[in-house]
């Protein structure tokens, strides 16, 4: 039995910090009824298209694999009333429309608690429910450079974006413990309620030691590249003579403990790298001798010698070396989902943490693959269905 057996999530999220957590959610045992707008369905279906298989992107199939996709005009009475009747029956609805969107539409939490006062009821959106930048539009680049992310990765070049919509999806993870909170709260009080989760305050809270090192020294925290958090040379990037090292030695025995790997054991008694301090002042000697005795050696080997030593260390690898790895092979994160209209399984990454294995593989929707399922489900005859789908309500 997995945590949220039993518990309804009626998602009416797009794009991907409401989708990841609803995913996470599903993957922890919930039943997600995705709803979608009839026709073109949530945008990010069309984002990229791989394989030949039009509206069922890669993208949209690794973050909604196994849950149910409705089609429903939310901008028509009928609509409005099965979402609503879905509502009633739900224990959980999730948003990531931009502020005041859900209750224009008349489904907004008062409506939702009207009917089911038991109702955890979280919008997810760029910068919260409140607040001077609620109107403003966001996309995981934006949150990153209004947060002062962005000026945190900055490099030679001026500000950079973290090349993975980190903010989109740690969102979605904020929005899930969250709702797992409020759950457990709900089990207590029978009381459901309303939670407000923003990508800016995510972005902030993944940043949250530049913060407080901002309020402590009045300095925001630069972009360092690709040196470690102490700023020392030997906690980096480097290019070896096949490839890419990154180096961990932060502290004083993983640093020695680097120089007898790699033969050089006077280098602790050098006065320039003897402590700390010392190996910030020389910063640039100590990643000179670096570069040059690792550039005609092999990145794999390198990692080998420094790992066996007890010192961090590893070959910087693309996401498809380290997705066969035998570490990730025996630790089963990586999981088979069936995406329909193509004859080979899609990888998909499972929960992050032990959760009962899904005894069949999840299947990515196509678009109101559900519909007719859980309007009957609803109450609705197949006359009922019929009658909305000829008026493109479904």
């Amino acid at each position: 039995m997995n945590p949220l057996d039993g518990i309804r999530v009626v998602d009416f999220t797009h794009a991907i910090s409401g989708p990841t957590c609803t995913q996470l959610l599903r993957q922890l045992g919930a039943e997600i009824v995705k709803i979608e707008p009839p026709g073109t369905g949530d945008a990010f279906r069309h984002y990229t298209e791989h394989a030949g298989l039009p509206g069922m992107s890669i993208p949209f199939a690794a973050i909604n694999a196994g849950k149910k996709s409705v089609t429903l005009d939310l901008k028509s009475a009928e609509g409005k009333a099965i979402a609503l009747r879905l509502a009633e029956r739900a224990d959980i609805v999730i948003e990531n429309f931009r502020p005041g969107v859900i209750a224009r539409l008349g489904l907004g939490y008062a409506e939702v608690k009207a009917v089911n006062p038991r109702i955890l009821f979280l919008s997810l959106s760029g910068f919260g429910q409140t607040g001077p930048l609620r109107d403003w539009g966001a996309y995981d680049h934006i949150a990153q450079a209004v947060s002062g992310m962005a000026m945190m990765n900055a490099n030679e070049s001026g500000p950079q974006k973290i090349g993975m919509p980190v903010v989109d999806s740690f969102a979605g993870y904020l929005a899930a413990i969250a709702l797992l909170a409020a759950l457990r709260k709900r089990d207590s009080t029978g009381i459901g309620e309303y939670l407000d989760v923003a990508m800016l305050d995510a972005a902030l809270k993944l940043i949250a030691t530049g913060v407080s090192v901002n309020d402590y020294t009045g300095e925001a925290p630069s972009g360092t590249g690709n040196r470690g958090y102490r700023l020392v040379a030997t906690a980096e990037f480097y290019p070896t003579a096949d490839g890419w090292i990154a180096l961990g030695a932060n502290h004083q025995h993983q640093i020695e403990g680097l120089f007898r790997a790699f033969g050089h054991a006077e280098m602790i008694e050098d006065a320039r790298f003897r402590d700390h301090q010392a190996r910030v002042d020389h910063y640039d000697a100590l990643k000179a001798w670096l570069t040059s005795y690792l550039a005609d050696r092999r990145a794999e080997d390198v990692e080998a010698v420094l790992t066996a030593a007890g010192v961090p260390a590893a070959m910087i690898r693309d996401v498809g070396q380290i997705s066969v790895h035998p570490h990730m092979v025996q630790r089963g994160l990586l999981q088979q989902a069936i995406l329909p209209g193509s004859d080979r399984p899609l990888t998909v990454v499972g929960a992050g943490f032990d959760v009962e294995p899904e005894p069949t593989p999840p299947i990515v929707p196509m678009l109101g693959a559900d519909s007719e399922s859980v309007l009957v489900g609803l109450g609705y005859d197949a006359a009922n269905v019929a009658e909305l789908r000829a008026k493109g309500v479904v």
